[in-house]
């Protein structure tokens, strides 16, 4: 099986240096693999240039491709998709990722695992423990495997095999032009992004045609989040721990598997959770849904428009365990969508005290004014 790392680079030199020093570092078992590295047209292309031309790679051939002309963001991220029409799998990194020293093992094992199987739009080497939608934390269900599914693609690290990706560009072509919000299939803040973003593309694509990406249960990569084109201020609020050891990934089977949709809501529960309710229930436990389709009712944190049938503690974890195990407290409530009424006040503290473990109310106040602080100087800068 050949493999291809790409390292897609733009205007970030010395996040591609470190990108390229983790993947040098990296343990490849002695296989063939091919490292290509794809450096958009900017004001810094000479220097990642130069900084790829210097990199030591053992492994394979280096391919280094720079193109004369700017491409934008999702372009050039569909034409690395495009080399896996060369190779049994490719590996797409963007260039403010740093990748664990075992990410080949895992990446390896998971292609020759699902590569046959039809569910599969993708594998994540990256593990989500931070809500994007909602800034809140996520933590996945543990069910004694090394993975889990999502309808939530990936960018921070990915594989697709050919057969993979050719599924999603056939329909990318017909759809291209689409509206991504229609019907609701996506998060709001999914089908906004802008016009660069090949991301909520792929997003809709596994939505329409029931696929997943598989997650690790350890992040393989993680990602920095260096200022650059869609991240004016560096932070690092997606940084995760990495595996720092081989292992053998016991991998699920697609029936197996915990999943999760795009909303980061836990897929099939719904029979099993407040049996006395009648009817189709749907999680919003993010609060993050604007759509609840032919719901008869709703697990949520947000304070809707419904009578609140069961009010919930937010005591357990992973959040969907408070559906599993339910104590009567505050927090999240179960609504019955057919019977409106003023919604009434939810406590939303109790969702940060939740959320946030260990950390004292006066700390939270500073780091608060620290947070105003920094928004008035960069609002300044930008005037």
């Amino acid at each position: 099986m050949k493999f291809a790392i790409v390292a897609v680079g733009y205007n970030r030199p010395e996040s591609m240096k470190t990108l390229l020093g983790s993947l040098v570092q990296a343990e490849y078992e002695n296989d063939p693999v091919d490292l290509i590295i794809s450096i958009d047209r900017g004001e810094k292309q000479k220097e990642i240039v130069f900084i790829a031309e210097q990199t030591d790679w053992k492994h394979g051939e280096k391919i280094i491709r720079a193109f004369s002309e700017r491409q934008g963001l999702r372009k050039h991220i569909l034409q690395c998709g495009d080399l896996s029409e060369k190779y049994d799998a490719v590996v797409v990194l963007e260039d403010d990722l740093l990748v664990s020293e075992y990410f080949y093992s895992y990446t390896k094992q998971a292609v020759e695992f699902y590569k046959n199987d039809e569910h599969i739009a993708g594998i994540s080497l990256y593990k989500h423990v931070f809500h994007p939608g909602v800034c809140r934390p996520f933590e996945p269900d543990h069910n004694g495997y090394d993975a889990f599914m999502m309808q939530f693609a990936q960018s921070w690290g990915q594989c697709w095999t050919k057969k993979m990706w050719i599924g999603f560009k056939e329909w990318y072509v017909l759809h291209e032009n689409s509206d991504l919000s229609e019907g609701s299939l996506l998060p709001s803040y999914i089908a906004n992004w802008n016009s660069h973003s090949w991301l909520k593309y792929f997003m809709r694509y596994i939505v329409e045609t029931d696929k997943y990406f598989v997650y690790p249960m350890i992040s393989l990569s993680t990602n920095a989040s260096d200022a650059g084109q869609h991240c004016q201020i560096p932070n690092n609020d997606y940084q995760v721990p990495l595996l720092n050891g081989s292992m053998e990934f016991r991998l699920p089977r697609f029936e197996d598997a915990v999943k999760y949709d795009v909303f980061f809501e836990r897929i099939g529960l719904e029979d099993i959770i407040f049996r006395k309710y009648k009817g189709k229930k749907v999680l919003d436990l993010y609060g993050n849904r604007e759509f609840y389709g032919d719901a008869d009712y709703v697990v949520s944190t947000r304070e809707l428009p419904y009578k609140k049938v069961e009010h919930i503690g937010l005591i357990y974890r992973p959040i969907e365990q408070n559906c599993i195990s339910p104590q009567r407290g505050e927090g999240m409530y179960l609504y019955d969508v057919h019977q409106k009424c003023r919604a009434s006040k939810v406590n939303t503290n109790l969702i940060t005290r939740y959320d946030i473990k260990g950390l004292h109310w006066k700390k939270l106040i500073r780091i608060g004014l620290e947070g105003v602080k920094t928004a008035v100087r960069t609002r300044a800068g930008r005037n």
